[in-house]
Formats: C-alpha cells, structure tokens, sequence
C-alpha cells in the first residue's frame, strides 16, 4: 500500500500521493514534477552538442529553433541570411545537393516562364525569322559570298540591313522574356527566408554522421562559379531552343 504524502497546493494540508481530491478542502491535488529536459528536446543533450559542432557558426540560434520545432519535419521560420543571400547561404552552408536540385528547379522554371513570355510574340517572331535566315547565311559565308533566294534572285544590301535590324530585335524580344523571370527573385527569397532552417535541419540529420558541417567561404565561391558557368553555358541555348518551338 502506498502511504506516502504530499503537500496539497490549494490549502497546504497533508495528503497521500494515492487520493485524487484533498480531504481538507476537496480540490484536485496538482502533484508538481520536475520537466524532462529529454522529452522536451526531443534528443539528448549529447546529441544538440553533436548538432552544434556542425552548424558551427550561429549554433545557438539553430539549436534553440530546433528544439522548438524538433517534432515537426518541416516548418517555417524566418532566416533572413537565407532570405537576403538566397542559394549563396545553400553553398556557405555546405548544402551542394541542395543547391543543384534548387538550381535544376529554377532553370526549369524559368524555361517555363521564358515560353509564357514569348508566346504573344510569336508572330512577330515568325516575320522576323524571315528576315533573319538570309542574314545568318550570309554571315556564314563570310560576308562576302553574292547570294540568291529560291528564285535565283541576288540578296539585295537593304536585304541584309533588313535580316541585322530584326535579328536584334528578336534579341530583345529575348531579353524581355529572360529579364521578366527576375520576377522569380522575390519568391525565392520568400522561400529561403521562411523555410530555409527547414532545410538545413533535414540537411544535417542526413550528413550529421559524415561531420562535414559547419560553413565555408571558398566553396561558397567556387559553387557559386561552377553555377554562373553552367547558367551561362545552358541559358542562352534554352532561350533559343524556345524561340525554335514557337516559330
């Protein structure tokens, strides 16, 4: 039998652990417990140090969010180094995978928006294709070579003239279109900035074995190099690959 006591907190009477109600004043006794830091963590406190060696850098600001969020795979919280530096703060925190898929996802994005952009010129573009193609052979040629149309009829110079104009003013029409995916800025840095911490904290349960945390500035650079290539390399020839599907 169990005989032990405990102060009610109502009235301060002698109860035992086993009643339910104070026999003094008959309110529910509230048997007070010391929390378990455990259970509110979610881990052991071993395990944050863990976490904390690789964040590194600002680990107590990602450790507290953590514990506050350790039961939920995916929440929102405001970063605004994430906010401000984007796919930057990706690389300086050493999330590569992260930062190719994010990379893949923005170029396919923005090859979708570029043909949505380009779709009311489509007719303009077709004309101005017309004009193009003699232009472009002749470039080809050197710019020296007299050629002819179908008919076997001379490229006049106004002909020339005429395919340079509208090639470049297919090129802004290009850039009008490339220049409207900017548009896309803003929602990625509303994405980073609120689900950034989300991120990085699959991100470390995933590599947190492999200690190859914390943060760096020239693989930052070097990512960010290897990126710029790449968009540089691919970006143009999407662009016109588009133009080709619509004309």
């Amino acid at each position: 039998m169990d005989n032990s006591t405990i102060i009610c907190t109502n009235c301060g009477a002698t109860c035992k652990t086993k009643d339910e109600y104070c026999k003094n004043c008959w309110k529910k006794i509230h048997i007070e417990t010391e929390p378990n830091n455990s259970i509110i963590d979610g881990m052991h406190s071993s395990e944050w140090e863990q976490w904390e060696e690789f964040i590194d850098k600002n680990a107590d600001r990602y450790i507290e969010i953590y514990k506050e969020n350790h039961d939920k795979k995916f929440f929102a919280h405001i970063n605004w180094s994430a906010f401000f530096f984007g796919l930057n703060w990706v690389l300086y925190r050493r999330m590569f995978k992260v930062a190719v898929i994010a990379f893949i996802v923005v170029s396919l994005l923005s090859t979708f928006l570029s043909a949505v952009f380009l779709l009311p010129y489509r007719d303009e573009m077709k004309s101005l294709m017309e004009d193009i193609e003699p232009y472009r052979a002749y470039i080809e040629h050197g710019g020296k070579t007299l050629l002819t149309d179908a008919q076997g009829v001379p490229y006049s110079p106004k002909i020339v003239q005429r395919g340079a104009s509208a090639e470049r003013k297919l090129y802004e029409i290009a850039l009008k279109a490339q220049l409207k995916c900017l548009l896309l800025i803003p929602l990625f840095c509303v994405f980073w900035g609120f689900f950034g911490d989300a991120i990085y904290k699959m991100h470390i349960k995933e590599k947190i074995r492999s200690k190859k945390g914390g943060t760096s500035i020239p693989e930052l650079l070097g990512g960010r190099i290897i990126l710029n290539v790449i968009g540089s390399l691919f970006l143009e020839p999407i662009t016109s690959l588009i133009i080709a599907i619509l004309i």
